[in-house]
């Protein structure tokens, strides 16, 4: 399980992801979010634990998709094509993700 091997570079507290937005008048802003991280993260994590994370990321993709999918609306070209790909792209994955919690969910 790829997120739970890895090595985080802290072991406690929480980091912050920070995106950059233009609004329709121009006006730019940066939003921010925090995820926290409960201890180390190398011990084993049980089913609740995976059904927590991976509704998580679910979230956290659908969010981000919509993020894509509104600075799409407000380009042309081959920035948007490429923009309408990932929002694609983040799609496909949030349907993999939720066929995985639902089979999750029905051995829990």
């Amino acid at each position: 399980m790829g997120h739970f091997d890895h090595e985080h570079p802290h072991s406690h507290g929480e980091h912050v992801h920070e995106h950059t937005h233009t609004d329709e008048n121009g006006q730019t802003y940066v939003h921010s979010h925090a995820h926290a991280h409960q201890g180390d993260h190398h011990h084993g994590h049980g089913g609740a634990q995976i059904l927590a994370v991976l509704q998580y990321m679910l979230d956290h993709n659908i969010h981000h998709a919509k993020e894509l999918g509104d600075m799409a609306s407000e380009l042309d070209g081959e920035a948007r094509h490429q923009l309408l790909h990932a929002v694609e792209s983040f799609d496909q994955a949030n349907g993999y993700l939720s066929a995985a919690l639902e089979e999750l969910k029905k051995k829990e």
